[in-house]
């Protein structure tokens, strides 16, 4: 019994996930068919995606507020680039990916010269970044974009309903949870993470990974932005505004610490996946979108307060050990 305890304690995302999947089948019978999951993976793989990024920085100890108009911004550079120029797409692509990287990079470079928390940078960023996206677009739409770019977020492989999109998400999720379980650099995610302090005494280049980190969080966000931008076929300045909800939800509900030092990725996909199912099951349910905002806020503030009383435990119970140990 101990062992389910324990096994349903170390994955409880992918257990809330389950559940929630039951509780919907009787809901809606059109449900839990193939066609609408994988819908539910089609409309939340540039989500994921941008998860896996967001997760580094959070399992390092830092939080990050500017992805969803960072992801906008990036959008609309790669639409003026597609529908104002004749670069290949190719170009246009990895040009969106090495921005992101650069924004990335600038908050990691802010965060170490003002000497603030990175929660605190990318707010002032993502207001920075909203209102650049709002001056380049002159508050409008562009669209017209090429059918060969707009296959990257609508092409689909094998079934009818299976984009190349959720195939980026799969490889990518296999790739991020080799490095982060096996690699030098995941470890040295998770001591920044657990104690900063004690990393740079153990020798970590502390300022070299958070570099590293803020570069491959932005990497993901540029590919998430380019797989939105090409599904929509069109990008705004507010196209991915609201996303850094839905992924701080996301990482938290899959374990992650607000504090670092900790989590799974496989865990992070499974709880933007949850936020995915309840806003898919409340709309075949039929209730209207501000009913998920509900919902994804209490999710939200339920699993911040759950993670504070998890760390305040850990603290009482680390504390009654070096009491006994003094006694």
């Amino acid at each position: 019994m101990s062992k389910v305890v324990d096994f349903c304690r170390r994955n409880l995302a992918w257990v809330l996930l389950l559940i929630i999947c039951v509780v919907f089948t009787f809901t809606s019978h059109n449900f839990l068919t193939v066609k609408n999951l994988l819908n539910i993976l089609n409309q939340n793989a540039y989500i994921i995606i941008c998860t896996y990024g967001i997760a580094l920085i959070m399992m390092s100890g830092g939080l990050d507020m500017a992805v969803g108009y960072q992801m906008s911004i990036c959008g609309v550079l790669a639409a003026l680039m597609l529908t104002n120029t004749r670069l290949p797409i190719p170009v246009v692509v990895i040009i969106t990916i090495l921005v992101s990287m650069a924004f990335g990079a600038l908050g990691t470079l802010l965060e170490q010269l003002l000497q603030l928390p990175r929660i605190f940078v990318s707010i002032g960023l993502s207001t920075v970044y909203q209102g650049v996206a709002y001056v380049i677009t002159n508050s409008k739409t562009i669209s017209n974009l090429p059918d060969g770019f707009k296959a990257i977020g609508q092409g689909t492989i094998f079934h009818p309903s299976l984009t190349y999109a959720t195939i980026a998400m799969i490889i990518f999720g296999i790739i991020m949870s080799f490095i982060m379980d096996r690699t030098y650099f995941g470890r040295y995610v998770f001591a920044l993470g657990g104690n900063e302090a004690a990393a740079r005494l153990a020798g970590i280049n502390v300022k070299r990974m958070k570099y590293a980190i803020g570069c491959v969080a932005g990497l993901f966000c540029g590919i998430g932005s380019v797989i939105l931008t090409a599904r929509v076929g069109a990008a705004a300045a507010g196209t991915a505004a609201g996303t850094e909800i839905t992924v701080l939800t996301g990482v938290l509900v899959g374990g992650v610490s607000v504090r670092g030092g900790d989590g799974k990725i496989a865990n992070c996909i499974a709880g933007v996946l949850i936020m995915g199912l309840l806003a898919n099951g409340m709309q075949l349910a039929g209730l209207n979108t501000y009913y998920q905002y509900i919902a994804k806020g209490s999710i939200m503030l339920a699993v911040m307060w759950f993670d504070a009383f998890q760390i305040k435990r850990r603290a009482v119970a680390s504390n009654k050990r070096k009491e006994d140990r003094a006694a």
